[in-house]
């Protein structure tokens, strides 16, 4: 079983290149078959570069990452052999799926983490191409959401690899070519759901977190249903097609406000605290936005 988890171990994000350009290429085809506009080439050439960092990052940082969750692996709270049977290995990936949404959740919802994820939603077309768009920083920040995988005693290598296949899972979600899947849409993550991921509408914002199972967003209040068409990109539209300014945009604004930062509680909180937060209180944070649309819209309803 070993042997078939370090084959498992080889469908890495930078050994995924071949199943994502055929997406790509079926992705480009329906959109020149019924004439869209969802692919522009200044945009599809930066989400390259953005892609091409990536994928050497995790080349250079494998044998660290790896290294550091095997001596974290020696701590693990139980001996089990995750690998051991067919259902331990999907229970093992609905486990990886979980903490997952929790990693996606916290990358959106914590300044320093946002900084890293960005330019993953930068771009304001949303076409498969829009997957290849990944932060080098996130090579290091990811394998965090391992230690409590590997801390139950899940094999890093297995951990590895089954968030490989949750990652290959996801590439198919960055399309505007399928609509809605039945019932499929109350379990799975599907391009519906992922379409109002990368949303910049108020209503769509810091919404479906889920790799794989959408029931964790339902479960933890994170779901939005797409209902109104998306406006693709980030609230305040980044234009540019430069990958160096989309990669490092945010980690500048984040230098800027720590050099007018007055105590620790500014630093932690231009750090760590929600994108949009202010010393004062009157930041622009999603929720805060989100609250005072809902209040809004029941005052109307109410006069109505």
């Amino acid at each position: 079983m070993h042997e078939f988890l370090e084959g498992l171990l080889h469908i890495r994000d930078v050994d995924q290149i071949w199943i994502l350009l055929g997406l790509i290429g079926v992705d480009v085809g329906l959109t020149w078959l019924f004439r869209k506009k969802y692919y522009e080439m200044a945009d599809s050439a930066c989400s390259i570069v953005m892609a091409l960092l990536y994928a050497a990052t995790i080349a250079l940082s494998a044998a660290t990452v790896l290294a550091a969750l095997y001596w974290v692996h020696q701590y693990a709270f139980f001996e089990i052999d995750w690998s051991g049977s067919v259902a331990l290995i999907l229970v093992a990936y609905v486990i990886i799926d979980f903490l997952f949404y929790w990693y996606h959740r916290a990358i959106h919802e914590v300044r320093f983490g946002w900084a890293a994820h960005v330019n993953h939603h930068s771009s304001q077309y949303f076409n498969v191409g829009t997957a290849l768009r990944a932060s080098f920083v996130e090579a290091w920040l990811e394998p965090l959401l391992f230690i409590p995988a590997v801390l139950i005693g899940i094999d890093p290598v297995m951990a590895i690899a089954l968030l490989s296949i949750n990652h290959l899972y996801q590439y198919w979600l960055h399309t505007r070519h399928i609509g809605k899947l039945g019932p499929i849409e109350w379990v799975m993550n599907t391009p519906s759901h992922h379409r109002v991921h990368h949303g910049s509408n108020l209503q769509y914002c810091d919404k479906n977190y889920a790799g794989t199972f959408i029931v964790w967003d339902r479960l933890f209040g994170t779901f939005e249903k797409e209902v109104a068409e998306p406006v693709f990109g980030i609230r305040y539209q980044l234009e540019t097609r430069n990958p160096l300014k989309a990669t490092f945009h945010e980690w500048v604004a984040i230098g800027n406000d720590l050099k007018k930062a007055r105590s620790f509680r500014e630093v932690a909180g231009y750090l760590f605290a929600a994108p949009g937060w202010a010393p004062d209180g009157k930041g622009e944070t999603t929720r805060a936005l989100q609250a005072e649309m809902k209040r809004e819209q029941l005052a109307t309803k109410a006069a109505g």
